[in-house]
């Protein structure tokens, strides 16, 4: 008797204890931006890849301001204009499909980028990325030369 007891309370603990146990999620874990990955970075590129999740049906705002540099202020990473700066380059408005997944790729322009995504939801904060998009050809990357780089095929040749 003593042993159905505790075989029975085991199954019973067993049950109870692997029970798939739910919580209420909070509005803002539902609503997710997958790429970009970074909130801020660089890239070569003029067209970047915006993609996220939210419930199924959600109108996705997404609008690209951009700025040049006319003013010689060097803008960068590190030294962003002011607001009065950015200029609205696109505004676009995707609805999230059946999966709750939405995607969009949009065409940025050289120097800094702000994309500020809303989502129209109440509580949702908008989610803002900066990028900065440069030449690579007018982009000077100079690499010091060793003394053994330099005279390093004459010391070969002479051999």
């Amino acid at each position: 008797m003593f042993r159905k007891t505790i075989i029975g309370l085991l199954i019973v603990l067993f049950i109870f204890g692997f029970a798939n146990t739910s919580f209420a999620s909070t509005v803002n874990d539902r609503y997710e931006i997958i790429k970009p990955e970074k909130l801020s970075f660089s890239s070569s590129e003029r067209v970047v890849l915006i993609n996220g999740r939210a419930p199924s049906g959600t109108q996705v705002s997404i609008n690209i301001y951009g700025t040049t540099d006319l003013t010689r202020r060097s803008f960068n990473l590190d030294r962003l204009p002011s607001e009065q700066d950015y200029i609205l380059i696109a505004n676009e408005k995707i609805t999230t499909g059946n999966l709750g997944l939405f995607q969009k790729q949009m065409d940025l322009v050289r120097g800094i980028n702000k994309i500020i995504i809303d989502f129209g939801v109440t509580g949702v904060s908008n989610r803002e990325f900066i990028i900065f998009t440069f030449d690579p050809l007018r982009t000077e990357i100079s690499i010091p030369l060793s003394v053994e780089s330099r005279f390093g095929d004459l010391i070969n040749l002479t051999k």
